[in-house]
């Protein structure tokens, strides 16, 4: 009887402690960023059910597509109350939201070894963490990095085979360009050219400009030669650029839903065969099925004539991973759970797949891509570049056999630096190096909110109606209006001040 209530009393203790250790699971929610081709659900995804049993946190993930963001995100923080403990995978306004409205929680007390030893031992290497804090010294977001030596966002290919079939030469040329694709039409190929709407990716109708000496991105600014900073829509070469868009739109040369396609349907008509012309981030693991990649070549940005060429250049500084929102009910756990993806190889399975199944540790002890599953498959059962990822240069190459299709980009990177078609300087210096007080930030983004509408408005009409004096005129004085010559200050004094710096 003595041994049955023993047992019976450890067995008790015993329900007692598991019933302990089930209580003190952390539950988090999380605004997660999704690519428009990426139709992965992360609630249930076995990567993030081995982090939870690592860390005892469990993530409820609420999945926003790019398209949805912005909205989503403006959503969220009109109700403060109902905001989720973490914020994943793409940017929101640090100004705005952590400085000024302190919706963001300031991460800096939590920045330590005890707690975030993994990025904690990465964020000097190659002065990774210098671009992260706000105008007011404080850190709103945890990094993202995958350092791997490139510099441009839109990669130009052609349909070599249909190349060979009209008997013509790689074009060079605005001219060359617009010839080949009266051919191609000719010839049958629906759509000559095709493209996105989305406002800054690797497929983009945006990406022209650079053909017409201008690097344009989504803030509408570069930095020139002489290191001013420059209204974008302002320049010649961006009126040219839009008459020749006007152009292909009048001929049926450019699929006219370049206007208004996500990154989705347009990959669906490369992968049909119904375009012949179109910028890209790569070819290899990619939304283009494999059975067509051998159909394109890469090619420089064929350049107009008068003008030269100006792809938009970016920095490998760190983008946003991972914000805390001031509702986060265990800032610990939350960083601990991000810090837990930092971990070198569960990092590389998120990015590549499985130890023993997708990458190996080769001779030299580095991590290498063995299989690249077709049709972009990969997205189905890791992160991929939505999880969180911080890789700095030198570390990075200490780690990890650069894959395929890491060397693809890479090459590419390279032939364009080799090539002098870069910008002077990446609009990356005004956005992510140049700080401004809180202000001023504000003040430029208040600018920005009109100048965006204005810009996007009046570039559809001038592709779809063209352009005249008259309307151009209307267009720069619209801007005026709205500020384009001070927010082009504010940031020229930004810029001034980090290079006094």
């Amino acid at each position: 009887m003595k041994k049955l209530l023993s047992l019976l009393l450890a067995l008790s203790m015993l329900l007692g402690v598991g019933a302990a250790f089930a209580e003190a699971k952390v539950e988090l929610t999380a605004f997660q960023y999704a690519l428009e081709n990426q139709n992965t659900d992360f609630n249930g995804l076995w990567f993030f059910d081995e982090l939870e049993k690592k860390t005892g946190t469990h993530v409820t993930f609420d999945m926003v597509k790019d398209a949805d963001w912005a909205t989503n995100v403006n959503l969220m923080f009109a109700v403060p109350s109902q905001m989720p403990d973490m914020i994943l995978r793409h940017a929101v306004d640090v100004e705005e939201y952590g400085v000024t409205q302190g919706l963001l929680l300031p991460l800096d007390e939590y920045l330590t070894e005890e707690i975030m030893p993994n990025y904690v031992s990465r964020l000097n290497i190659n002065h990774a963490g210098d671009s992260i804090p706000a105008s007011d010294g404080h850190t709103y977001f945890i990094g993202f990095l995958m350092a791997q030596n490139v510099n441009h966002t839109g990669t130009w290919y052609v349909d070599q085979k249909e190349l060979a079939k009209l008997g013509r030469e790689v074009p060079t040329t605005i001219e060359d360009v617009t010839d080949l694709l009266r051919a191609m039409k000719a010839d049958g190929v629906k759509w000559p050219f095709s493209a996105s709407y989305t406002q800054f990716g690797p497929e983009t109708i945006w990406n022209q400009f650079a053909s017409f000496g201008v690097p344009e991105n989504t803030y509408y600014y570069y930095i020139d030669e002489n290191d001013q900073v420059q209204f974008t829509a302002g320049q010649d070469g961006w009126r040219a650029c839009v008459e020749w868009l006007h152009t292909l739109y009048e001929e049926e040369l450019m699929d006219p839903e370049s206007l208004t396609q996500d990154s989705n349907l347009w990959a669906n008509k490369v992968n049909n065969g119904e375009v012949g012309y179109f910028c890209y981030l790569r070819l290899i693991n990619t939304a283009i099925k494999a059975e067509n990649v051998e159909n394109f070549k890469s090619i420089l940005p064929p350049v107009a004539e008068g003008y030269k060429a100006a792809v938009s250049q970016i920095l490998e500084v760190p983008e946003a991973g991972a914000y805390l929102t001031s509702n986060c009910k265990d800032p610990v756990a939350a960083l601990k759970w991000i810090d837990a993806q930092l971990e070198t190889e569960t990092m590389m399975v998120s990015l590549n797949g499985k130890v023993g199944e997708q990458i190996v540790l080769n001779d030299e002890g580095k991590y290498e891509v063995i299989d690249i599953p077709a049709d972009n498959g990969l997205y189905q059962f890791v992160p991929v570049t939505m999880g969180q990822f911080f890789a700095p240069g030198d570390y990075y190459t200490s780690i990890y056999q650069m894959a395929p299709h890491r060397v693809e980009r890479y090459e590419d990177s390279k032939a364009y630096a080799e090539a002098g078609v870069l910008e002077y300087k990446s609009f990356q210096y005004l956005r992510d190096l140049s700080k401004m007080s809180n202000e001023d930030a504000t003040e430029a983004a208040d600018i920005y909110t009109e100048l965006q509408k204005l810009v996007e408005e009046s570039f559809s009409n001038f592709v779809r109606n063209g352009v005249t004096d008259e309307s151009w005129a209307s267009f720069q004085e619209q801007a005026k209006a709205i500020g384009v010559e001070r927010y082009i200050e504010l940031y020229q004094n930004a810029y001034n001040e980090y290079l006094a710096k």
